[in-house]
């Protein structure tokens, strides 16, 4: 079975590899705290609220506030400039790499997360799936969902009903697929970090830099930025 476009697929694959490791990091490594998504963390929130940790429950407030902050940051930008916003995703994720890297470990794991709970929430917004389906490259809720939905359905239907069931095998490799690759990184993060330690975390900027890569190929932003460069320089000379 074959996609529609290959190299969109494949760097949602990669994107969903990165969103992975960043959810394994954060799990194996800061206590247990998912940077990721907001649902546990709004919970959390109301039970420090209620149990007056009042500290606590501002970390969490702070979190949520990043979080949301990245979504309005994305909507702008989308919204009134030209940006490609995929490039500018990578950047955010390894610049969160980066900042989560130098955060000691005795730090409170939520704070610690700052940088992961903004990244996540950007690279969501950014990448939104592939083939014409919604899919989260950052948790795996809804892919599950969808996946065993999908098969489902694919079971369910006659033989008779051939395109129909078409449908549903495509659209349940791909929910499926995302959630082994997601999955595959979570060991993968799990296993770096017993090696490593919380430095594991630099590790994120293997997949990033593939899923640059990838991006580039699609977009040719940088190729189009260096075409016109060497251009102006050449233009420069003959003057």
């Amino acid at each position: 079975m074959e996609w529609n476009n290959r190299s969109e697929v494949w760097t949602h694959f990669v994107m969903a590899v990165c969103g992975g490791f960043f959810g394994g990091y954060a799990i194996f490594g800061r206590m247990a705290v998912f940077g990721s998504a907001q649902t546990a963390n709004l919970i959390e929130m109301v039970g420090d609220i209620l149990g007056r940790n009042l500290a606590d429950a501002s970390l969490r407030l702070g979190a949520l506030l990043i979080y949301a902050a990245a979504m309005v940051i994305f909507a702008v930008l989308r919204k009134k400039t030209p940006l490609n916003l995929k490039y500018l995703a990578i950047a955010v994720d390894a610049a969160a790499a980066a900042a989560a890297a130098v955060m000691p470990g005795q730090m409170d794991p939520v704070l610690a997360l700052y940088p992961v709970f903004f990244a996540m929430s950007f690279q969501w917004c950014v990448f939104k799936g592939a083939e014409g389906y919604a899919c989260s490259t950052i948790f795996s809720t809804n892919n599950l969902k969808q996946t065993v939905l999908s098969f489902t359905e694919y079971f369910l239907a006659g033989e008779d009903e051939q395109e129909e069931r078409a449908k549903n095998l495509k659209k349940g490799r791909f929910f499926g697929e995302t959630i082994l690759f997601f999955h595959a990184s979570v060991a993968a993060a799990y296993l770096s970090l017993r090696v490593m330690g919380l430095a594991a975390v630099w590790l994120a900027v293997c997949p990033l830099f593939i899923g640059l890569v990838m991006t580039e190929m699609q977009e040719g932003v940088i190729r189009g930025w260096t075409v016109r460069l060497v251009m102006k320089k050449a233009a420069e000379k003959t003057v």
